[in-house]
């Protein structure tokens, strides 16, 4: 009958989990957004560009959608008022101007969600003039601008100009128009214009509010009051998810100006949105992580400039112009911030609760074989150790910490430096550049003035005056329409190689060429000096120069002001020179340029002799074609590509870590980073410093430093340190370990003897007691034990003691089910032996057999369990767990019976009677723990498979066997053992009969003891083939079997009984066999 089986109770560890899943799943019910997609708009302030590229990227990239947010994008324009648009609901988001403080004057009420731009995009521009230099020198001039401009109105009005008094110019958004005059100044935006202006090649002024302290936000994310009030989850989300996009934009700008040319507009080239994502970085900020953060104080300030420009009566800030943050994301946290704690609280208690299946899991571990070999560390190493533990590292802390402070202020420096260095060489070359623009001005302005008085030869010591006015100018000279052109220049070496005909002593040279007429011959008339005005030589010669066609003589007629040239190689020298050029305009008719010659020797020895560290390297380069403009070292700024002397380039140059840096630059996108020299791999730092705009020229300064000019002293100061630190440790460990040695080896004496006596090995020398008092009294403590256990193992058998000292388990009250192996054995005839025998061989022979039984036993690792008369009891896997404790017990079997045969020889010759042992063995589960009183335990067994072993043992005399095992454990063994079948039988108990077996030997094993000997197999294989015709029923097949059976092996008592069970001469009775 089976009995119902109720459900086991809802365990406490169950009832957590159920707890921790719910918690999760509302975490992340609380911290995820639902997925339908909720329609809203975004209204743009212009047409389509970078601008606005945080925006694409977030519905590019699905930032939106993630949100739950589908967004639909629309492009402004000049008819597009964005804050009408948001504030009236036509749009749920815009992008606002810092002018929405004087929306809310007006009744719109809207709300700053980020601050997208740190700095106004809003510049004034100029033509490079002489006559307007400053904000200041605006007064009176004409502006082409649009309305709206507020922070070019602030800037205007501190520096005492009336911006709405100024004469206006209708804008149209072309640079070329400030170039033709139209208007002195024009309002732009710095994203924009100045690229017009750089492509072209003009030289141009930027006016920025910031300049003159008027810090005014540009692009702002904005909402309407209404929908942040009604819909603030959708409006924390639509900002998040914008400055996500906005991250992404400003990382990948090359991507997304594809994405803006694919799906946006293709009016801009990809050039110039290249160069407006460059100056929205600029205006964005460089750190990410601080996109659209805004500060009400710098607000309070804006709003403060409008009211001094009368544009607001007040400039206290409305509560609801910046938005709080306070959506749901942080309450998303929040309840993260809680339920955190709480998980851990509810794990802190699993684990307690848990406490003993920890400690069970760490000794497990400790058992495994990479740990239990380690075994556990000696006392004086853990002395030693302890003393490195808490001394070393903070040793080492202390080095660190001070190498990294250390390293930090000396990087900062290096940045210093290095900026320093940048800032120095932007100067200078502007310096060279207004040097020189100056006299050219003068010379442009006579030329202007009188455009005769250079045709004569009076104007060459005017242009002699321009010439030496800066050491570094190498020519000046002045080109008229028609062809006409005269120029002074230096005399060097170079150019008196080039040319043979120039005298040897000759310093300066002055020249002029015919205008071009309908004569097909033009001259060049060439004058030489040695101290000017002292002639020395002179010659003509036929050219057909044409300077209107050089660099930069067209660009400065169409842009109307400076321009200056790319490098190029100056023929007589070799090396790079540049070219500045001054259009010269008579009324509004252009009739030349003065121009001058610049050799970039003077900026490569400043740059070579002003360096940010002795191995640091500067230099100025192009950054759209990498031309170097100035090398310290100017050999490396030429190179000769098929016998032609070029410019070199950062691509090109004869060095290979400019090249690296260049490289790295290229793939980055980085203006400063860290790279590795690929000449001895050490670190430098490239720093890429682009020229202001306006310079004429994409020009930029790099320098390349190495870190260790900075820290080099520093690192090897402390690896001095460490050499030291690990120095004096070594030899401190020495006399620390000795020290803790010598203290430690009482101590471990005492732990030695401990071992002993759990191994209950009481054989340990006495040593010296220690002269500490505490281990000394360890010591006493030690020996006692020692003492009282040797005394207590005299009354308990030893195995036993020693199972239950290695195991662990208590010595209380308490039995556990567990499947043990039993085993039974006693002595055929005891009582009879006992009557015939003297007391004295009776007590040999009994302890000769119990001596035996019990080793054989021991060795297989079982646990003796008691003595009873002549009877022994055994069992297996317990107290420690075997997992093959079934062929242990076999093992055990075996080798008692066949040591008890050897026994019995020696016996038989000294003419002392033979013993026959019988065993009975069998598996089962059974209760295994103390049984007892409280003042008397017995580690023992208990169950009906422990009586069912006792009994196979007894039944062994029925059939003649030795070693009967039960079917349970033939099962368990039966591919490692060869046994042979006796008959399925109903010990006293049990109502099944269960076939049982004799045990003759291991399969597998060469042991003597225990392997197979001969006629073994035979006997087994006969006795399968009999037992089963006798089990099938067939008892006339059976018996012959027998018989046969009894033919081979006379002796077989088994086979006797089972021929008689067969003809029936035994009676049915025997079936169940009677107690043992």
């Amino acid at each position: 009958m089976i009995k119902e089986v109720e459900p086991p109770p809802i365990s406490f560890k169950l009832t957590l989990l159920r707890w921790l899943t719910m918690v999760a799943s509302l975490a992340l019910a609380a911290s995820h957004p639902a997925t339908a997609l909720d329609a809203v708009s975004m209204q743009l302030k212009w047409k389509h560009q970078f601008q606005f590229a945080g925006y694409y990227q977030a519905l590019e990239q699905g930032f939106y959608r993630d949100a739950g947010l589908d967004v639909t994008i629309r492009e402004g324009g000049p008819d597009i008022d964005v804050s009408e648009a948001v504030a009236r609901g036509k749009a749920d988001f815009g992008v606002c101007s810092a002018g929405i403080l004087r929306d809310w004057g007006a009744g719109r009420r809207l709300v700053v969600l980020a601050a997208i731009f740190q700095r106004s995009a809003a510049v004034i521009l100029v033509a490079r003039r002489a006559d307007i230099s400053s904000v200041a020198d605006l007064r009176g001039r004409t502006l082409m601008d649009t309305p709206g401009s507020d922070e070019i109105a602030a800037m205007l009005k501190r520096e005492g100009i009336d911006y709405q008094s100024m004469l206006r110019v209708p804008h149209e958004g072309n640079p070329r128009d400030l170039l033709a005059g139209r208007a002195d100044a024009m309002v732009a935006y710095s994203t924009n214009e100045p690229f017009v202006l750089e492509r072209l090649g003009a030289a141009y002024r930027t006016f920025a509010p910031a300049a003159s302290g008027i810090d005014f936000y540009g692009d702002n994310l904005c909402a309407s009051e209404a929908e942040v009030k009604a819909r603030p989850d959708r409006v924390a989300s639509f900002r998040a998810a914008s400055v996500k996009g906005w991250a992404y934009a400003l990382a990948h700008k090359e991507a997304t100006v594809d994405l803006i040319l694919r799906k946006y507009s293709a009016k801009k080239s990809r050039e110039a949105l290249l160069f407006e994502a460059e100056q929205t970085a600029t205006l964005v900020g460089r750190d990410i992580d601080r996109i659209g953060e805004q500060d009400p104080a710098r607000w309070r300030g804006i709003a403060a400039v409008y009211r001094q420009l009368g544009l607001l009566t007040d400039d206290t800030l409305p509560a609801a112009l910046i938005w709080d943050g306070n959506d749901d994301s942080l309450q998303r946290w929040l309840i993260s911030l809680v339920l955190v704690p709480v998980g851990l609280a509810i794990a802190a208690l699993v684990a307690y609760r848990n406490r003993r299946s920890l400690r069970v899991a760490i000794a497990r571990l400790g058992a495994l074989p990479p740990f239990a070999t380690m075994g556990r560390p000696r006392l004086s190493l853990i002395m030693s150790l302890l003393f490195i533990g808490l001394s070393i590292p903070v040793l080492i802390f202390i080095m660190i910490y001070n190498y990294n402070k250390n390293s930090a202020g000396i990087v900062s420096i290096l940045n210093d430096a290095v900026a320093q260095t940048s800032q120095a060489g932007v100067e200078r070359t502007q310096d060279l550049i207004e040097n020189t623009e100056s006299p050219l001005r003068f010379l442009a302005e006579v030329a202007a003035s009188d455009p005769g008085y250079f045709r004569i030869e009076q104007s060459r010591d005017l242009m002699y005056r321009a010439l030496t006015s800066a050491a570094h100018i190498d020519a000046a000279y002045v080109s008229f329409e028609d062809g006409y052109h005269r120029v002074v220049t230096r005399i060097d070496e170079d150019r008196r190689r080039a040319d043979p005909r120039i005298p040897a002593i000759a310093n300066w040279h002055s020249s002029y060429v015919d205008a071009i007429t309908n004569s097909l011959l033009r001259v060049r008339h060439r004058t030489f000096f040695d101290i000017w005005p002292n002639q020395v030589g002179k010659y003509d010669v036929a050219t057909e120069i044409d300077i209107r066609t050089l660099p930069g003589y067209q660009s400065a007629k169409t842009t109307r002001t400076l321009a200056v040239t790319e490098p190029s190689i100056n023929p007589d020298t070799g090396f790079p020179i540049i070219s500045l050029r001054i259009p010269i305009f008579r009324g509004v008719e252009f009739i030349g340029c003065a121009s001058a010659n610049i050799t970039m020797d003077v900026l490569s020895r400043f740059l070579d002799r002003h360096r940010a560290s002795a191995g640091s390297t500067t230099f100025v380069a192009d950054r759209n074609n990498g031309k170097i403009i100035a090398f310290p070292d100017k050999q490396k700024g030429v190179r000769i590509e098929n016998g032609v002397l070029k410019i070199a380039t950062l691509a090109d140059i004869d060095d290979p870590v400019v090249r690296e840096a260049h490289r790295e630059h290229a793939r980055t996108g980085a203006d400063r980073f860290v790279f590795r020299s690929p000449i001895n791999g050490e670190d430098l730092i490239a720093a890429f410093a682009n020229f202001p705009g306006g310079f004429g020229q994409a020009w930029q300064v790099i320098t390349l430093t190495p870190i260790d000019d900075f820290v080099g002293t520093l690192k090897r100061t402390n690896r001095l340190m460490m050499v030291v630190i690990i120095a004096l440790t070594t030899v401190e460990l020495f006399f620390i370990y000795f020290a803790s040695s010598r203290l430690s080896r009482p101590v471990e004496n005492v732990s030695r003897q401990l071992q002993s006596i759990e191994s209950l090995n009481f054989d340990t020398p006495a040593r010296p007691p220690s002269n500490i008092h505490e281990i000394a009294k360890l010591e006493s403590a030690a020996s006692l034990l020692r003492t009282s256990l040797k005394s207590f193992s005299s009354f308990v058998p030893l195995d036993v003691v020693r199972q239950l000292i290695k195991s662990g388990i208590p010595l209380t009250l308490g039995v556990e089910p567990r499947f043990l192996t039993v085993f039974f054995s006693d002595l055929e005839n005891f009582s009879t032996h006992s009557e015939t025998l003297a007391p004295d061989d009776l007590l040999i022979q009994i302890s000769t057999y119990l001596e035996e039984v019990s080793s054989a036993i021991a060795e297989e690792g079982g646990t003796v369990d008691k003595f009873i008369g002549d009877g022994v009891m055994a069992f297996w896997n317990a107290p420690a767990e075997r997992s093959d404790h079934v062929l242990r017990a076999c093992t055990a079997a075996l080798r008692a019976a066949r040591r008890m045969e050897r026994v019995n020889d020696v016996w038989e010759a000294e003419g002392r009677p033979r013993i026959h042992l019988r065993i009975g063995l069998n598996c089962a589960k059974v209760l295994v723990g103390n049984v007892g009183s409280s003042n008397r335990l017995s580690y023992t067994a208990l169950g009906d498979g422990v009586n069912v072993a006792a009994r196979l043992e007894g039944i062994n005399k029925l059939f003649g066997t030795t070693i009967c095992i039960s079917d349970s454990v033939y099962d368990q063994t039966k591919n490692e053992i060869l046994a042979r079948p006796i008959k399925r039988v109903q010990v006293k108990g049990r109502k099944t009969k269960f076939m049982i077996y004799e045990l003759l030997a291991l399969r597998m094993s060469d042991d003597p003891e225990l392997r197979i000997r001969h006629r073994d197999e035979q006997l087994s294989a006969m006795t399968q083939q009999a037992s089963q015709e006798f089990e099938a029923g067939d008892l006339p097949a059976a018996e012959h079997a027998y018989r046969d059976l009894l033919k081979e092996f006379p002796e077989d008592s088994l086979a006797r009984f089972m021929v008689a069970e067969c003809t029936g001469k035994q009676g049915s009775g025997l079936a169940k066999v009677p107690p043992a």
